[in-house]
């Protein structure tokens, strides 16, 4: 299916061995990543990371969830497969791919339907609003439109429902909403180490050094140094060394100021160590949930154009977290837009989040995309 702006294969749990340790081998012959190949010439991927990525999908026994998700990034050049994180774009499909495979069923005479997805990686549900014929079939077809994706298609709601602490158990893990990131001798940067839908660290581009040129390898280098400092702040590594080898999480993004009031906060998302073509929609979440939230970079960046931020949230000092969020707790709460541009254009995130003087809640974020299936059958694979 292409799924958003990625591309994947969506695979029921069945046909795959019972136990995820096993599951390495037959993903990376499917995708062709056998053999550390980069142009996976002898599978179906399509060597890049954006195209090299499976959605491994299941009836839930959970109550209120309808199926379980497991997200799978096939790395391109190297014998390795990462389910440490969420893909938001591959999770469009999975609410389409639910009910085309009648692991769902839609309600007689309805127009849409809501899918509740538990998504594996990161503990967190996912509820997928879609569109349905007459007939109770999913509808691919609409006037709803993605940058990054040819033509239209129908819209693919995705709420994440409470994203905070999906990885780490807390919205800010390092207990900082900005901070100085020490990263070698030479290099520092101002970042925001937060962890919604998927954690990420958010860097301030602007305090790059100027000498470190993008389009050298240098550059890349110098971002994954970052990412692998930030993955120890937040608890995620003991070292670099163990960060290292895990590549998919956490996230990197640049966010800089918008020009002409074109959105609120401008990023160059990273994905398996080189610049992602558009962004995850995880890091949508999440970099549109840091603008809401005043003491952060992205918040600091960000458009005038957003209004008054929720709150009078301290600066970069630390965040305890909060101990309820009720509806008679006295937080405001209200949901708000928040547009992030990447390289290839807009996406508007609604975002639902309260807060108190001291700290900080994210409890909804909400993106669309769209979602259509390529092809179905056998991928055949020898280990």
């Amino acid at each position: 299916m292409r799924a958003g702006t990625s591309k994947g294969l969506f695979v029921h749990r069945r046909h795959l061995p019972s136990s995820e340790k096993a599951w390495a081998g037959p993903l990376l012959a499917a995708m062709g990543s056998q053999h550390s190949d980069a142009r996976q010439i002898d599978g179906v991927g399509g060597a890049t990371s954006t195209t090299s990525k499976v959605a491994v999908v299941s009836p839930s026994s959970r109550p209120g969830i309808d199926v379980d998700y497991t997200f799978v990034q096939v790395a391109v050049g190297q014998e390795a497969i990462d389910l440490s994180g969420n893909c938001g774009n591959m999770c469009a499909g999975v609410g389409p791919f639910a009910l085309q495979e009648g692991l769902v069923q839609a309600p007689p005479g309805h127009q849409t339907m809501d899918v509740r997805i538990f998504n594996t990686n990161t503990s967190r549900v996912i509820v997928s609003t879609i569109e349905v014929d007459t007939d109770g079939s999913f509808n691919e077809h609409g006037t709803y439109a993605i940058p990054g994706v040819s033509g239209t298609g129908s819209e693919v709601k995705l709420a994440f429902l409470d994203p905070a602490g999906s990885m780490t158990g807390h919205l800010f893990p390092s207990g900082h909403r900005s901070q100085i990131l020490a990263v070698t001798p030479t290099l520092a940067v101002t970042a925001t180490l937060i962890d919604a839908a998927n954690p990420f660290v958010l860097v301030d581009a602007s305090t790059l050094p100027a000498s470190l040129a993008r389009d050298s390898q240098t550059y890349l280098q110098a971002m994954e140094s970052i990412r692998r400092t930030g993955a120890v702040e937040m608890g995620l590594a003991p070292n670099t060394a163990a960060a290292a080898k895990v590549r998919g999480t956490p996230k990197l993004a640049l966010v800089s100021a918008p020009q002409n009031r074109e959105a609120d906060i401008v990023v160059q998302a990273f994905s398996m160590g080189k610049p992602h073509p558009s962004l995850q929609i995880t890091g949508a979440a999440c970099i549109a949930a840091a603008v809401r939230i005043e003491g952060t970079v992205a918040h600091r960046l960000a458009s005038s154009s957003i209004g008054t931020a929720i709150g009078a949230l301290p600066s970069p000092e630390r965040t305890p977290e909060p101990e309820s969020c009720g509806e008679d707790s006295g937080l405001v709460s209200q949901m708000e837009k928040v547009s992030v541009k990447h390289p290839t254009g807009c996406i508007d995130v609604d975002v639902l989040a309260a807060c108190s003087e001291t700290w900080a809640v994210v409890k909804t974020c909400v993106v669309s995309r769209t979602a259509r299936r390529l092809f179905e059958g056998r991928v055949w694979y020898y280990e």
